[in-house]
């Protein structure tokens, strides 16, 4: 028998609609009701919050990963059930504060709400449900039949029901789950599990655009990281290098990714991405824009 835990925190998936619009109101017993639970599998529910995503803290994400972290040796596995506006942001973060967890910790929600006829929640839930009492190790996102690893995660479509992709170079998923049967694909490697403590930060992201100018950029100076996000491959225009290098000489750590939905960053391609690496930029690749987040939370960047 498998024993799971279901961490509810709201999202769309909870939500109802009101005079207002959508808000989160169901509890994590409500939406457990809503789905079959696998066979050989008992699931105990905890609601940790009831917030739109939108309006999560990372001091509610440090809730999150604590529960997570305090329970980890009396559960097989864990349902998280989080909005997907910044589920991405919360699956990296988890990943980082909590490196090797060797138990599956299972983000999931949906596009439309539990209660709404043909909505994707009862069987993202599903899924979830049975990708948490499987042998995967480590974070992950489940949605539409899709396990991705939560470094490897980000919201690509506001409407579609195959709302996540693995980022800007389009990682490979982990698993896939057609007809409550997992197909287990990859996973993080084993490694001690620990708890990594965020560390306070100052730190801010920008995205060249013809809007952006050097007044902007020197307003990140002092800060302790500016994740820069260049055309292409990496470009920044050379009106703006002048401000850039008093940012890095300022004592920032300044990251130079790709704004492109396809593609890593590669600043050694063009002139206009060496004159970053000559500052002292250093360039983030493949990484998401939400794993990079989390790494400069967490002290890794």
């Amino acid at each position: 028998m498998k024993h799971l835990l279901l961490l509810s925190t709201g999202g769309t998936i909870s939500c109802h609609a009101g005079a207002d619009g959508l808000a989160p109101q169901a509890d994590g017993t409500q939406l457990l009701g809503a789905v079959r639970v696998p066979d050989g599998v008992r699931v105990e529910v905890r609601d940790l919050m009831c917030v739109d995503s939108t309006d999560v803290t990372d001091a509610q994400r440090l809730v999150m990963a604590r529960a997570l972290w305090e329970n980890r040796k009396l559960y097989d596995g864990f349902v998280l059930t989080h909005g997907t506006d910044t589920m991405a942001y919360t699956a990296a973060f988890l990943c980082r504060v909590l490196p090797g967890f060797d138990k599956p910790v299972i983000l999931t929600g949906s596009q439309l709400p539990m209660e709404d006829n043909g909505s994707d929640a009862p069987g993202n839930l599903a899924d979830a449900l049975v990708c948490a009492a499987s042998g995967y190790r480590g974070i992950a996102v489940c949605f539409a039949g899709t396990l991705r690893r939560g470094t490897r995660v980000t919201k690509a479509d506001t409407q579609a029901f195959d709302a996540f992709s693995g980022g800007n170079s389009d990682c490979p998923p982990d698993g896939m789950i057609e007809d409550g049967v997992l197909t287990l694909l990859d996973m993080p490697q084993p490694e001690e599990p620990a708890f990594r403590t965020p560390v306070p930060v100052r730190a801010a992201v920008l995205f060249v655009t013809p809007l952006l100018d050097a007044e902007t950029v020197l307003a990140c100076r002092g800060r302790d990281a500016l994740l820069l996000y260049g055309y292409g491959v990496g470009g920044v225009p050379e009106a703006l290098a002048d401000a850039v290098e008093q940012v890095v000489r300022s004592g920032t750590r300044v990251y130079l990714g790709t704004q492109c939905a396809g593609g890593p960053a590669d600043s050694s391609v063009y002139a206009v991405g060496r004159r970053m690496q000559a500052l002292g930029v250093r360039c983030l690749g493949a990484q998401t824009l939400e794993d990079a987040v989390a790494c400069i939370q967490c002290g890794l960047l």
